[in-house]
């Protein structure tokens, strides 16, 4: 943890600056950042997971029976808005979190996280079956 004052490195469990003596604010409002952190990432994940869901079930279940009776238009309209923009949308806010975010092991577990995303918008919207 850095000093607020003098901005000097300082052990996590330190309580003063090892440099100038001022106070140090760690655990307590710490630990509620890091969890009002991991909650928004959580449920910046879990909206990501529900829109991909319903991209699934769209691409499985209603797209088939369209492409039968020749409805390619409104299919393509699907596909090229629809899917595109929340992956765009989804892509964007994650890397916003992971600019802003402090927590190391959050940020890792968002990198990652944004990484299987682009694998996943590769392998649906690039690579035709």
């Amino acid at each position: 943890m850095n000093c607020p004052q003098c901005n000097t490195p300082n052990l996590p469990e330190a309580q003063f600056c090892k440099n100038c003596g001022a106070a140090l604010k760690n655990s307590p409002v710490q630990n509620g950042s890091d969890a009002h952190t991991i909650k928004s990432l959580l449920i910046i994940m879990g909206i990501d997971y529900l829109i991909s869901t319903i991209m699934f079930i769209i691409h499985k279940v209603v797209l088939p029976p369209m492409y039968k009776n020749g409805d390619s238009d409104t299919v393509n309209m699907i596909y090229q808005y629809f899917g595109w923009t929340t992956d765009i949308i989804m892509i964007g806010a994650m890397a916003f979190f992971l600019a802003v975010i402090q927590n190391k092991n959050v940020k890792t577990a968002l990198a990652i996280f944004i990484a299987l995303r682009l694998i996943f918008m590769v392998g649906y919207r690039l690579f035709n079956y």
